[in-house]
């Protein structure tokens, strides 16, 4: 008997014994589909994982700029960006020492010669000496006192501001009012040996030409009682002369034009029998006389010249300054080196 092999029961149901042969187009077109769909599914995740990231981005740069804000806000509070916002700036600890700045150098105003020194409030010529009130001294009566302060204004008038000694050198007013033998001592002086009575009187050099402007005065007078019949008077001042500057010098300052003299001198008045005729009247006591800001050559000869004359001319310090114009401080050191 013969047996067909291609038919097999599989649940009692007959299957075909032949499948039909695979459509090579239908299974590229099915791959086809296939790598879309994942190419799909992939772009989708890439975009899920780039939002993702540009989220995470956001999210950063968020809390940098929140973290920037409060570290502003800080500073503002603190007052850091006060000087940029032109606020009033912030004065330093007391316990830090503050910076302070040296003025420049004050330069000459010719119309006001002193303007810039510290004579520039005081009297001008004979208006800054004032004789004290007169009242008794030893065995001088207060209108004796009063005589003789009156005689030492006149005579620190014409040894220090009176032109016809000063500029002239004609000493003649000056020692007419001393005692007879008093002015026999100093005239001779006059003629060659000025730096002996340099403490007494002011010259300025032939070749220095003072201004026009009364001379600046500060200072005082006392009156004490000497040996007997002598009736001391002290003078303590302070003058100040301007001196016109050569025009093609160039001036750092106005004290290179300004001389600074300080005079200190007793002058001794001797009255009564005592005295010899000769000897009575005015007299010189102790004299002590120092010129600063000034030309050395013309002081080592007896008179005055600025220090503009000079070759090197150099700006005087504020310290100098204060020193040199103060009767009641302890007289410097002369400018000049002997």
């Amino acid at each position: 008997m013969l047996v067909d092999r291609s038919t097999t029961v599989c649940l009692g149901e007959p299957v075909n014994r032949r499948q039909p042969a695979a459509d090579p187009a239908a299974e590229d077109a099915e791959w086809a589909v296939r790598v879309r769909d994942a190419a799909s599914a992939d772009v989708r995740q890439l975009l899920r994982g780039a939002r993702r990231r540009r989220h995470a981005r956001w999210l950063a740069g968020g809390l940098v700029v929140v973290a920037v804000g409060a570290v502003l806000a800080v500073l503002v509070r603190a007052g850091t960006f006060d000087s940029l916002l032109g606020d009033d700036p912030v004065a330093p600890p007391a316990d830090e020492p503050v910076a302070v700045s040296t003025p420049p150098a004050p330069m000459l105003d010719p119309a006001a010669p002193f303007a810039s020194t510290p004579a520039d409030g005081w009297a001008d010529g004979a208006a800054g000496i004032v004789p004290p009130t007169a009242k008794p001294v030893g065995d001088f009566t207060a209108s004796e006192v009063a005589a003789a302060t009156a005689r030492v204004r006149e005579v620190l008038v014409a040894s220090r501001l009176d032109r016809t000694l000063v500029v002239r050198h004609d000493p003649t007013r000056f020692l007419s009012l001393l005692a007879p033998d008093a002015r026999r001592q100093l005239e001779p002086l006059f003629d060659g040996h000025e730096p002996q009575v340099q403490s007494l009187v002011s010259l300025a050099a032939a070749d220095a030409t003072l201004a026009a402007v009364e001379p600046k005065v500060h200072g005082e007078m006392t009156v004490a009682p000497g040996d007997a019949g002598e009736l001391v008077v002290s003078t303590n001042y302070v003058f100040v002369y301007a001196f016109e500057p050569d025009e093609p010098l160039r001036l750092v300052d106005a004290m290179n034009v300004v001389v600074v003299v300080r005079a200190d001198v007793d002058y001794v008045l001797r009255d009564g029998d005592r005295w010899a005729e000769g000897s009575q009247g005015l007299w010189y006591g102790d004299a002590t006389g120092y010129a600063y800001s000034i030309g050395c050559d013309a002081y080592r000869k007896g008179f005055l010249a600025p220090a503009a004359t000079e070759r090197a001319v150099t700006a005087s310090t504020a310290r100098a300054q204060v020193t040199y114009f103060d009767p009641e401080s302890p007289a410097p050191a002369p400018s000049c080196p002997a």
